[in-house]
């Protein structure tokens, strides 16, 4: 069988604004988890500040941004997917395969080197 060559992914979570930070750190664990059993890598996972929104997600208008970074390959797609999909707390998110929407990448990152 051929091995697939690990990519760059980049996956943004809208999660609800009532989420403790806890619960925060056990869910970044657990996609942590999910692409750690595909033979992945987390390589960030940057957690922003509760934000207002600029309009209603599920009736909510605040939540908590997670942007994930990770390499791996393409199977761990539909388990990242179903286990995002059906975690109560995440409002949106969004998985990027990085190769394909380049100009998505800001300044440092775009040069190849690691933003702070």
């Amino acid at each position: 069988m051929i091995e697939a060559k690990p990519k760059l992914f980049e996956t943004i979570v809208l999660y609800h604004p009532e989420v403790e930070p806890s619960a925060l750190d056990e869910r970044v664990k657990k996609v942590g988890e999910v692409v750690g059993q595909h033979g992945g890598t987390m390589l960030s996972a940057h957690r922003w500040k509760k934000r207002r929104l600029a309009y209603a997600v599920k009736k909510q208008e605040e939540g908590s941004y997670v942007v994930y970074r990770f390499t791996s390959d393409k199977r761990v797609l539909p388990d990242l997917d179903y286990m995002l999909r059906y975690d109560e707390s995440c409002l949106r998110y969004l998985i990027l395969d990085v190769a394909k929407y380049p100009g998505m990448l800001r300044g440092k990152q775009r040069a190849g080197e690691e933003q702070d």
